[in-house]
């Protein structure tokens, strides 16, 4: 297979939290995706300064699970195809597990999937030259697997991949080429409201396509065959690899998708976040009611569209929301003064994880001895800055929310000048891949 020596030859010895497969040669630790013990490879070592493997299967054990994606092992979506999905939990589970005996709690929930598949309500696939619609390979950034189909997203998501090819068809060279810097469309976005019947489709064009006579052409061809009941085409720059992103131009219906949770209806912007699995982030939010108390201030940190301040805002009179996102910010402020017309509603946008952002946090004059805080920050966590404010500030109760368990653990040490963790959840919003969400609830301490 390969023109060289082979470094050497493996075993699959266990298997590791992030799925994938470990074994050893003279020592070295080698991990090999969707691989499982017994499983052995020929290996070999590529590079001089910055060192990388391939490996050659030789013998492959019987898997536990049959993979329903024909391009499992080529696309870098998923990565526990292969496994039972007991064995993903108990794999993903452990080393949050046996982190959290070392912290006295009250209670230490854990709640797996309910469903392994059509569960996401966004994918975002890279457009190529040659008609392709795809995810990137595992390992290879740079290339793409086509896809038909996925089966972790919804089933509309699924009938709208089927005839988006037709678009391009429809306008042979349309698709973005990185290397030659021609073409347009670099990326489709499907969203799905898991709740309501709201869909959108987003495309993404560099920005000189928002004057090509092209234009009104394309979109009308995209209304003729997109499923979708809302249509976005928006525009950046040409070599930013960056999807639903940029100015935007509503081609049909609306540039949000509406999604209700408890009654509650939500505008999720076209480039705003929300929750991948909205039916398992229940768990969390099902934490979170049963263990809130109402108090005078609800503070959203990483609010995004204002999911948390819609869903628990009723027993606070002062609410205050803060993201990065300009879009999310005033989608939300909008539903929230909806919503809550009687109540001092403020969304604010400014970044947690900058010096200037953390000056206007401390300029909030907030009594935050009687607040409540709910954070659900990116997969980095909270700064060390914002840990500081917080024990500094010590409120009411401060529930995180958080897609990497092991970076709220590592925060909960930052936070134990001022904190003590109560309780835990961790759930499986995200089957078939390593990631898990975490929630603990944080209690002042000398309180």
């Amino acid at each position: 297979m390969f023109d060289q020596e082979p470094f050497g030859s493996l075993e699959i010895e266990r298997l590791l939290p992030n799925l994938r497969g470990e074994g050893f040669i003279n020592k070295k630790k080698i991990e090999i995706p969707y691989s499982i013990p017994g499983d052995k490879y020929t290996v070999y070592k590529f590079g001089k300064r910055k060192i990388f493997f391939k490996w050659q299967a030789e013998h492959l054990e019987k898997r536990s699970a049959s993979p329903l994606c024909s391009k499992f092992g080529e696309c870098g979506g998923c990565a526990g195809q292969h496994l039972a999905y007991s064995s993903q939990f108990a794999l993903k589970s452990a080393p949050v597990l046996k982190e959290l005996q070392n912290v006295k709690l009250e209670k230490t929930q854990t709640s797996p999937a309910s469903s392994q598949y059509s569960y996401r309500n966004r994918m975002d696939f890279a457009v190529f030259p040659n008609r392709v619609i795809g995810l990137r390979m595992a390992g290879n950034f740079r290339r793409i697997i086509p896809l038909e189909t996925c089966p972790i997203q919804s089933d509309w998501a699924n009938e709208e991949m089927r005839v988006l090819p037709k678009i391009l068809e429809a306008f042979p060279d349309l698709e973005y080429d990185r290397k030659k810097e021609t073409g347009f469309l670099k990326y489709i976005t499907l969203r799905k409201s898991v709740f309501t019947e709201d869909s959108l489709s987003i495309f993404t064009f560099t920005e000189d396509f928002r004057t090509s006579p092209l234009l009104e052409e394309v979109s009308e061809k995209v209304k003729e065959i997109s499923l979708a009941k809302n249509i976005v085409f928006c525009f950046n720059r040409r070599k930013g690899e960056v999807s639903a992103s940029g100015e935007a131009l509503a081609i049909r219906g609306n540039s949000f998708l509406e999604e209700e949770i408890w009654g509650r209806k939500f505008k999720v912007p076209f480039d705003g976040f929300f929750q991948p699995n909205p039916k398992e982030f229940l768990q969390i939010l099902e934490f979170i009611r049963a263990n809130l108390i109402g108090s005078g201030t609800l503070v959203d940190l990483f609010c995004g569209s204002g999911f948390f301040s819609l869903l628990f805002g009723e027993s606070f009179s002062h609410i205050l929301g803060i993201d990065i996102v300009p879009s999310s910010v005033s989608a939300g402020e909008e539903s929230l003064q909806k919503e809550f017309p009687e109540k001092k509603i403020e969304f604010l946008a400014f970044d947690l994880f900058h010096k200037k952002g953390m000056a206007k946090m401390s300029s909030a004059d907030l009594p935050w001895q009687d607040s409540v805080v709910i954070a659900d920050p990116p997969r980095s966590g909270l700064s060390p800055e914002l840990c500081s404010f917080l024990n500094e500030n010590p409120v009411k109760q401060l529930f995180y929310v958080s897609c990497n368990p092991e970076n709220l653990l590592r925060d909960s040490k930052l936070l134990e000048e001022g904190y003590e963790m109560s309780q835990f959840l961790l759930c499986d919003p995200f089957p078939q891949t390593p990631h898990m969400e975490a929630v603990a609830l944080f209690l002042p301490k000398n309180r």
